[in-house]
């Protein structure tokens, strides 16, 4: 839950702050930098060509003197700066020397233009509070327009309109002062600043500026108040959409493939397809539930092959000792002597004790084969309770000689272990030694601090395993090909039950070459302490 969780808050989230974290790299605030640069640069077009048309008329170096006298008639500073000794980008510097006007988005916000083949700059700042930046921005523009005006004869007036509409983009019109329905706050603002302007539902300003006749003004129709318009609006909400939606779909196709491979492996196994899988991505967000599927199944088909293994091998070892029983009941119907009796009645006796002892490894053998008895587990001193079981099988075979080594970091260390189950690996393990050993058994029990495991070893020196057996011999009622198989009766349960309750303890079990010559087991299990 956490990671998928995570996962999806990163994905919509990560393009959110993307696109609202101011960076050079933010299409949201590069888109922005363009439209309002090309705002201020539509605006003050006509500006900077009053200005340079101004100082194309006086002699350079009062220029510095020019531009500070006509910056106390701007709302914002005037500066004129010296190319050589100012420092920019390299491509601004291209686009200074194409007479470019250029727009700087920073604090304040600029702009600049390269004055005719001079060495100067013209540096317009343009920053301003909403009331503050539409009188400030306007005020040298309006005072340049009132010059141009003052310095025309008044019947040159729709002349000069119509030159003006080459570099001015807006409606310039002329307009009879009685035509305008003034109000006081417009009256008051007009006595301050010689202009004021109105707004309409577009956000859209229109500047009324009063002309030297004292009767006219000069209309500037249209301007717009901000670069942000419905159609600006409407491409960053879709780029907005479109980025997490994108998103949104690389997280959730991968998730979508995954369940839809789980899916797709569960109806497979359902039908009967045991060795179906789910192949899912590790990176997935279902990686964990693929893996415990795949668990199950394989926990499922190793249950059902053992059960089959399982039912073949009991109905074949039954087979032969009721076959003893039937020919035995034969043979002592048509008895004649007293010992030909005796002799089929022991045979039926023996063939009792082996269905008997056959069911009981069998119900011993299923017993292990499950987790149901987990609950039995409890903490013991391993080497005593080694100790303890191999001195009780041992005596069960006085010729062969036993050793017990019990390792110095093992001797004090407790197990998690089931104690009825342990006592049976551990005596099926010895007994077995004992049947297959010429003269000497030797159990050592010794622990790996490193992986904090136990690992007991039984050998004897015996006929060995072949090493191509060593896998095999863990199988239930399987019978070796080799010597082994016919030095002691038995019906091939004792080591597979010793592999289930390895397996129960979260231990293994193998087989090896002893040391002394014939086979060795070795039982690891953890600690679990």
């Amino acid at each position: 839950m956490i990671k998928s969780f995570l996962g999806l808050w990163i994905l919509v989230f990560g393009p959110l702050f993307f696109l609202l974290y101011p960076s050079d790299l933010n299409p949201i605030l590069s888109f922005n930098n363009h439209i309002e640069g090309q705002r201020y640069e539509r605006i003050y077009q006509g500006t900077f060509t009053l200005i340079e048309s101004r100082l194309d008329t006086i002699p350079i170096d009062t220029w510095p003197d020019e531009i500070e006298q006509l910056s106390q008639h701007f709302g914002y500073a005037l500066q004129l700066l010296d190319m050589n000794q100012t420092h920019l980008g390299t491509l601004k510097w291209d686009e200074i020397e194409q007479h470019q006007i250029i727009f700087f988005n920073e604090e304040p916000e600029f702009l600049i233009k390269k004055i005719g083949n001079s060495h100067f700059i013209l540096k317009i700042f343009v920053d301003s509070s909403e009331e503050e930046k539409i009188r400030r921005g306007a005020e040298g523009t309006v005072y340049l327009l009132q010059e141009q005006f003052a310095a025309t004869e008044q019947e040159h007036w729709p002349t000069l309109l119509r030159s003006m509409a080459n570099y001015f983009p807006f409606d310039l019109q002329i307009v009879p002062e009685k035509q305008i329905n003034i109000s006081q706050t417009e009256q008051n603002q007009l006595a301050t600043d010689s202009f004021f302007w109105r707004t309409n539902f577009n956000d859209e300003i229109t500047f009324y500026i009063r002309l030297s006749d004292g009767a006219s003004f000069l209309l500037a129709n249209l301007i717009p108040m901000s670069s942000i318009h419905p159609s600006v609006i409407i491409v960053l909400v879709l780029v907005f959409v479109l980025s997490i939606s994108a998103g949104m779909f690389f997280w959730t196709y991968p998730l979508w493939r995954d369940l839809k491979n789980l899916l797709a492996a569960t109806s497979r196994f359902g039908s009967g397809d045991l060795n179906s899988r789910a192949v899912v991505y590790k990176i997935s967000m279902v990686a964990t539930l693929g893996k415990a599927f795949n668990h199950m199944a394989d926990r499922i088909e190793q249950l059902l092959k053992g059960q089959r293994t399982l039912t073949n091998a009991i109905a074949h070892d039954l087979r032969t000792p009721l076959y003893r029983l039937r020919f035995a009941f034969e043979m002592l119907a048509n008895a004649k002597t007293d010992r030909e009796k005796e002799k089929y009645q022991q045979s039926i006796s023996k063939s009792l004790e082996d269905l008997d002892s056959l069911i009981n490894q069998t119900m011993v053998l299923s017993r292990y084969s499950g987790d149901s008895q987990l609950l039995s587990f409890a903490k013991y001193h391993l080497a005593q309770l080694l100790d303890d079981e191999c001195s009780s099988v041992v005596q069960l075979y006085p010729d062969i000689h036993y050793q017990l080594q019990i390792a110095p970091e093992a001797s004090g260390k407790q197990a998690l272990i089931d104690q009825m189950a342990m006592k049976r690996a551990i005596s099926n393990l010895l007994i077995n030694a004992c049947k297959y050993a010429r003269t000497t058994v030797v159990v050592r029990l010794s622990f790996v601090n490193e992986t904090d495991m136990f690992v007991i070893d039984v050998c004897d020196d015996g006929i060995g395993i072949d090493e191509s057996d060593w896998e095999r011999i863990f199988l239930p009622f399987e019978q070796l090909d080799n010597a082994r198989s016919h030095a002691a009766s038995g019906h091939g349960l004792g080591l597979a039950i010793v592999k289930h309750i390895a397996q129960w303890h979260q231990g293994t079990v193998c087989a090896g070459r002893s040391d002394l010559g014939g086979a060795r087991f070795t039982f690891t299990l953890p600690s679990r302490t």
